[in-house]
């Protein structure tokens, strides 16, 4: 049985990682975790990118652990190596809140458990209306991980996020967009156009980076430690180029041109 693998491809400032195990739903087995990582890391290193793109080949976006590796690990009583699975899991989801860029999930399908959760972690989510979600540890009785019990509650609440993880119930594409879980619900043909319009809104990366910062720090602080951080944060983006280059945009009524090349 194919392990499957992760493919990173980098163009035009966007870097798409691929999880590519499209006869398995993409399940993530083998190394694949450590391969995830290493791509967003890759994609970070890269100063040309602005945008980071997670998706799954064919018609799934990824079903989480792999079933059967976790079946053979516990009959043989390899604990050690289920730790060392979840710890890489945990890699790739602290790989993809460290990204200075924008990250999106193009959701063609498909996405349970660490699937589910890696689609949460990442700042977008487009979904196809084909798509569907499940919190499904509880069939295997195991708690949620890479992150999920971080993003649920945040997106949902304790008590409907509890309902979610508790009934593993699938939830379909307009569900999910109701729920706040996903951005856009579009037809199969429009997902990649329509990440790449999210994309594009990834234009000065430091911006974006700082954004980022803030909306965080504004879910953990209180307002004076945001306006402090705020303030922090503005004096040092105004004297980039960046911000030289947006007030000559807009002196000169023209788009502005960032020194990412957007």
């Amino acid at each position: 049985m194919s392990a499957g693998r992760v493919l990173l491809e980098i163009s035009d400032g966007i870097a798409v990682a691929t999880i590519s195990r499209p006869g398995k739903l993409n399940s993530l087995a083998g190394d694949m975790r450590r391969q995830l990582r290493d791509c967003i890391r890759d994609a970070a290193r890269a100063e040309s990118v602005r945008a980071l793109v997670v998706t799954g080949e064919g018609e799934a976006f990824c079903a989480g652990g792999d079933v059967a590796t976790m079946d053979t690990l516990r009959a043989e009583g390899r604990t050690e190596e289920f730790h060392h699975i979840l710890h890489a899991g945990a890699e790739c989801v602290l790989a993809l809140q460290s990204f200075p860029g924008l990250t999106i999930a193009a959701i063609p399908g498909v996405a349970a458990g660490a699937g589910f959760a890696l689609a949460l972690g990442c700042d977008l989510r487009v979904a196809t209306s084909t798509a569907r979600f499940a919190a499904s540890w509880r069939g295997l009785a195991l708690a949620p991980d890479w992150g999920a019990t971080y993003w649920l509650p945040r997106a949902l609440g304790y008590s409907r996020a509890l309902e979610l993880i508790l009934s593993g119930r699938v939830i379909d594409a307009e569900e999910a967009l109701a729920m706040g879980l996903v951005h856009r619900v579009v037809p199969v043909a429009d997902l990649d156009r329509t990440v790449r319009e999210f994309a594009a809104w990834a234009r000065a990366r430091e911006m974006l980076k700082n954004v980022k910062y803030l909306l965080r720090k504004g879910l953990t602080g209180g307002l004076e430690a945001s306006l402090a951080a705020e303030t922090e944060v503005q004096e040092d983006l105004f004297v980039s180029d960046d911000v030289l280059e947006g007030l000559r945009a807009f002196r000169e009524k023209r788009p502005a041109n960032f020194g990412d090349g957007s």
